[in-house]
């Protein structure tokens, strides 16, 4: 079994045709979930890139690695890891722009994925893929812009400007806030040698309720260009004759914010993250035929942590421990209907941007009902809590944390055995 890790930036599980976006943005993925399995409500472990690509290579929550910041990544240190004991297997284990994941197993970057299937459609390998059109800068070509305007629709002047800076900036957040770039503080993953959409380019902007739907369909253009790319490496493994004999797994590091709250994009663009869905819920599809059933839906939480465990069951390997996760296959086949009630998430709010210093963290405990959200500041040692019943209030609008006290004392418990439990 070869493996196609699909791991897109900041794509948003609701934009999607198979999670039941009206606008054609993903036929290909759609795809995918009509042949393999789909998980309707995956939450992600941080609101920004680092800490979920740990979590989903190792099993692991942020209270067990502990990695979730740029500071934390200066300083870390190589552990024995899933992606070491596939290579001790027999795995090739490359990937685009991995080397910056070193420490978690890869040795080689291999940044052209069809010409990596050439050379090695004979071997085993784990590819893990990271594209980027759904990261900022959101800016698609004209005619995919186009496709998902409404018609007749003609931005003002003022809109334009603003969305100038979005189309063009990978931090964008508004006035009275600075980024790590912006300081001039040193970054552990500098971008002199990046291409140009991962360059730190920067843009201040305050934008306007109005200007959601021009920002919308920039963001769903790029939703896809990404899509076509999938669409592209499918009909590659097709021609190779291994797309049935690969797991194509597609899912992304965190969501994406398009103005739920004011900003766009995540924690380390717009500097004012937060753990809500729209950050932390993500897409999580797989399809390998020989051991996966095609069309079924898992409406089961599940987190992050648990696709390498699934991976691992899918070979017959054990899992390395420390690992938070469960495998899924159990839930795929039926044979259990339920589940392990709560993920946990956590992030600073600036993310892999946040400052020296900048002590600021907000975690969350979710399940299926509720989630509690809670803003620790540790240079002051205050907090504030907020609590949604996610059952009537799927946008998290209408905070209950004076309300349902007993609930929230419940969740907090639960997140603090949780992150004592993993030594945090």
């Amino acid at each position: 079994m070869n493996i196609l890790f699909i791991l897109e930036d900041a794509l948003r599980a609701r934009n999607l045709g198979c999670y039941g976006y009206p606008k054609p943005t993903s036929p290909n993925c759609d795809r995918l979930a009509r042949e393999g399995v789909r998980f309707e409500r995956c939450i992600a472990v941080s609101a920004h890139t680092f800490p979920p690509i740990v979590s989903l290579l190792t099993g692991q929550t942020t209270f067990t690695h502990g990695l979730v910041t740029s500071q934390d990544y200066a300083q870390w240190r190589g552990r024995r890891t899933p992606l070491h004991a596939l290579a001790e297997a027999g795995w090739l284990v490359d990937g685009e722009q991995v080397c910056r994941w070193a420490p978690l197993g890869f040795t080689r970057d291999m940044n052209n994925l069809d010409a990596y299937l050439d050379a090695h459609w004979r071997d085993r390998w784990f590819y893990l893929a990271e594209p980027y059109p759904t990261h900022l800068p959101y800016n698609p070509p004209e005619a995919y812009l186009q496709q998902f305007l409404n018609p007749g629709y003609q931005p003002s002047a003022g809109k334009l400007q603003r969305a100038k800076v979005v189309r063009s900036c990978l931090i964008v957040h508004p006035p009275g806030v600075i980024s790590r770039v912006e300081s001039g503080a040193d970054d552990p993953i500098p971008d002199k040698e990046a291409d140009a959409a991962h360059k730190r380019t920067v843009g201040t902007v305050e934008l306007l309720p109005e200007d959601r739907p021009y920002v919308q369909a920039l963001y769903d253009g790029e939703v896809r260009v990404f899509d076509d790319k999938v669409g592209r490496w499918l009909a590659k493994l097709e021609s190779l004759g291994i797309l049935d004999d690969t797991l194509v797994i597609v899912t992304a590091d965190h969501g994406e914010e398009l103005m739920e709250r004011g900003h766009v994009g995540h924690s380390s663009c717009n500097l004012n993250g937060t753990l809500y869905d729209e950050c932390i819920h993500v897409p999580l599809i797989m399809r390998y035929p020989k051991r996966l059933p095609a069309g079924v839906v898992v409406r089961q939480q599940v987190s992050q942590v648990d696709v390498m465990p699934t991976i691992f069951d899918l070979l017959g390997f054990d899992m390395p421990k420390p690992c938070d996760g469960e495998s899924l296959l159990p839930l795929i086949s039926g044979q259990r209907q339920t589940f392990r009630a709560e993920a946990f998430a956590e992030t600073p709010p600036a993310g892999w941007q946040a400052l020296p210093g900048d002590e600021r963290r907000i975690r969350c405990v979710r399940t299926a009902e509720w989630k509690l959200i809670i803003h620790h500041d540790g240079a002051t040692g205050t907090e504030r809590s907020e609590l949604y019943f996610l059952t009537e209030d799927p946008g998290e609008r209408h905070s209950l944390i004076n309300q349902e006290p007993t609930v929230a004392e419940r969740l907090r418990a639960s997140l603090e055995a949780h992150r004592k439990r993993r030594g945090t």
